[in-house]
């Protein structure tokens, strides 16, 4: 028989999500794989001999009947088919409502987000509000998120917390192999985190960064005089990010694209672009001050974080 070859490349833009007043550790992407898998039937080797047929007791009957639902509801889980395809919101415990002013999730929603936390969806900036606005978008929202809503139904819906400042990003560390002269795009989902019910206004300013934290552990130095020879800018810039607690609002989730150009005399290295968050200009913050009252914040840049909202690694090479 012949061999048969698959190529697989994937432009990662790697993942994770933020915490509470920042963000959070994540999977973490790599910028370019490169995969070769070789598969090769075996031939025939010898005379066919028929199998032997075992009879089975009532016992292993059962228990082969059981293993074998067990591999079918297994492979159908993680191939996202048919029922497995979009979040069973039904099974979170607490009212549907929660999500009813977010877009209908689509029928492959899970497939991206599962191909995207591990680096293999490579055009996020592609997929539209139906997917980023979902917060099942944030792998971590099952295992963190939902706790506020289980928590404020066990309280009898009685408000216990106001949650009033707090952003979260994903995929907050990526990666991107460029050289001297090329122009790249990097996507931030930038979100209202899932426990604030106030109106935060909010101003993102590209910065680079010294040195940040590698997905495998590792403290990274980057390349001096960054700002002299990338030039960044991020749209939107400024923006309103509406409430997610108790209810999912149609703008709590925000598509940032940061467009940079590497200059044609860059010196080779590793740049590091994150971003810092400001007030908004004066004559904006008012007004959404005068429309949502003790209801607007603007304290997201006085939040000290562990990790920066955005971690880019860009190594440019010759």
């Amino acid at each position: 028989m012949k061999n048969k070859l698959f190529m697989v490349l994937a432009l990662a833009v790697l993942i994770s999500g933020c915490m509470n007043a920042g963000p959070s550790t994540g999977t973490t992407q790599t910028t370019l794989v490169s995969q070769v898998t070789q598969t090769t039937n075996a031939p025939n080797i010898g005379p066919n001999i028929p199998p032997t047929t075992i009879a089975l007791t009532p016992e292993q009957q059962a228990a082969d009947a059981e293993f074998e639902k067990y591999l079918q509801d297994y492979k159908q889980k993680r191939l996202f088919r048919d029922n497995y395809s979009v979040p069973d919101r039904a099974a979170y415990g607490i009212s549907v409502r929660v999500f009813e002013k977010l877009p209908p999730v689509p029928n492959d929603f899970l497939y991206k987000v599962y191909l995207l936390k591990y680096g293999r969806f490579v055009d996020i900036a592609s997929l539209g509000p139906e997917y980023y606005k979902q917060p099942e978008f944030d792998p971590l929202f099952t295992k963190f998120g939902l706790k506020y809503w289980e928590e404020w139904k066990d309280a009898g819906y009685k408000k216990t917390h106001w949650g009033t400042v707090g952003v979260r990003s994903y995929p907050y560390s990526q990666y991107i192999l460029a050289k001297p002269g090329y122009s790249f795009n990097s996507t931030l989902i930038l979100s209202t985190d899932w426990n604030v019910e106030t109106y935060q206004g909010l101003k993102v300013i590209p910065i680079f960064i010294e040195q940040a934290i590698s997905d495998g552990g590792k403290l990274v130095n980057a390349s001096v005089n960054a700002s002299k020879y990338i030039s960044v800018n991020v749209t939107p810039d400024e923006f309103l990010l509406t409430p997610a607690f108790p209810q999912f609002t149609e703008e709590w989730a925000k598509k940032l694209t940061f467009t940079g150009k590497i200059a044609d005399n860059t010196p080779p290295g590793l740049y590091i672009l994150s971003m810092r968050l400001q007030k908004p200009a004066s004559v904006q913050s008012d007004k959404w001050l005068l429309q949502y009252l003790n209801l607007y914040s603007e304290g997201a840049e006085m939040i000290v974080t562990d990790k920066p909202y955005l971690q880019a690694f860009i190594n440019v090479e010759q």
